[in-house]
């Protein structure tokens, strides 16, 4: 069955309050939003960044919190869809971020796979990309 306007009205505030928590830097909520499983995964815009399992993830964003004094992720739009008890979701997001190499802002997008538990909507696959630099409109590829 067809994910309703309400289930996707719930990813979005899930995805809502993931976002406030990951700006606030409170490592603890941030983690709330995910299904806390060995099967989460996680992929970020470093070619290392990697994650496979709740650690793993936990760990990926103390780092980032930890490598940046201040962080604000704000997003612009959101698409979503869903099946029953699964969501998928699209977004993309200014961020924002003081590092000790200085300023950061970038566009960044984020998709994700969600499950609907007792406890609400919980992430289960997020990744992160930022867009390619020098990669025109209408083209599939930088440079061209």
């Amino acid at each position: 069955m067809k994910l309703s306007p309400q289930g996707i009205a719930e990813v979005r505030i899930a995805l809502e309050g993931f976002l406030e928590a990951y700006s606030q830097g409170d490592l603890d909520l941030i983690m709330s939003y995910f299904l806390r499983d060995e099967s989460v995964l996680g992929l970020g815009t470093g070619a290392h960044e990697r994650q496979v399992g709740w650690e793993e993830l936990k760990a990926q964003f103390e780092r980032d919190l930890a490598q940046s004094q201040s962080l604000s992720l704000v997003m612009d739009w959101f698409k979503a869809g869903g099946r029953g008890d699964a969501a998928w979701a699209a977004t993309e997001c200014s961020v924002r971020a003081e590092t000790e190499a200085g300023p950061f802002e970038a566009k960044m997008r984020l998709s994700y796979t969600l499950v609907k538990t007792g406890d609400g909507w919980k992430i289960v696959l997020t990744h992160g990309s930022i867009p390619l630099a020098g990669q025109e409109e209408g083209q599939s590829f930088p440079g061209e």
